[in-house]
C-alpha cells in the first residue's frame, strides 16, 4: 500500500502539492516537501508567512516532528502523552476547566484544559498544550488515551492564547469538513489505481 500526503487550501479548495510514498511513507520528508510547497505560494502570492496557519494531522503531533515547521503557526493533535505527566499540565488538570466545547454532531461535550509553554519532545521546545477530556464512554475512543475513566486528547500549537481561546484550538483542528470531502469525492470520481500505481 502507499501513504499520501496531500495539502490543501481550507478556505479557497486549492490543491498545493500531493506527496505520496510506498508503505507507510516518509512523513518527514513529505512535510519538508509541503512546507516547501507553501512557502513557494506564500512568495508568489506575496502573503507573509503570518498569516498562514497549517493544520495538520495527528500523525505530525510529536516534538520532533513539530520542530521542522520553521516557524509556521500550527494546529495538531499530540501523540505524545507522557505530556500528560508533565507538572504544569498536571496543575492545570487539577484547576476547573479554563472552557467546555461540544461539537454540533456530537453528544460529547469536552473539559478544556489550556496549558502554555509545556516541554514537548526530547529536545524540550515549549509548546502551547490544550487537553481536552470527557468521561470514557461504551466503547474504546478511537483517539486520545483514557485513564481512570477519563479520555485525554492532546492538541499541541503555538497559537497566542491572547488571540486564540482553547476552545478555538480545538476547533480549528476538529472541522475538517472543508478537507475530507474534498478527499472523498475524488475518490470517488477517479480510480485509486491511478493515483496508487501511476498506470491505467
Amino acid at each position: 500500500m502507499r501513504t499520501r500526503t496531500v495539502i490543501s487550501q481550507a478556505h479557497g479548495f486549492q490543491w498545493l502539492g500531493s506527496f505520496g510514498n510506498r508503505g507507510n511513507g516518509l512523513y518527514r520528508e513529505e512535510l519538508r516537501q509541503g512546507l516547501s510547497a507553501i512557502s513557494r505560494y506564500l512568495a508568489v502570492h506575496q502573503f507573509p508567512c503570518e498569516r498562514c496557519l497549517l493544520r495538520l494531522d495527528g500523525q505530525y503531533g510529536m516534538g520532533t516532528v513539530l520542530a521542522d515547521l520553521a516557524g509556521f503557526a500550527f494546529v495538531t493533535r499530540g501523540k505524545e502523552y507522557t505530556v500528560l505527566d508533565h507538572s504544569l499540565v498536571q496543575a492545570c488538570l487539577h484547576l476547573p476547566a479554563d472552557q467546555f466545547q461540544q461539537r454540533p454532531e456530537s453528544q460529547i461535550v469536552r473539559r478544556l484544559y489550556d496549558c502554555p509553554q509545556v516541554s514537548v519532545g526530547p529536545a524540550g521546545v515549549l509548546y502551547r498544550v490544550v487537553v481536552a477530556t470527557h468521561p470514557e464512554g461504551r466503547k474504546k475512543s478511537p483517539v486520545g488515551v483514557t485513564r481512570e475513566g477519563t479520555v485525554y486528547e492532546l492538541f499541541f500549537t503555538n497559537l497566542p492564547q491572547q488571540a486564540f481561546t482553547a476552545s478555538d484550538v480545538v476547533e480549528l483542528y476538529l472541522h475538517r469538513g472543508t478537507f475530507e470531502p474534498q478527499l472523498s469525492d475524488e475518490d470517488k470520481e477517479q480510480d485509486p489505481d491511478r493515483w496508487c500505481s501511476h498506470s491505467a
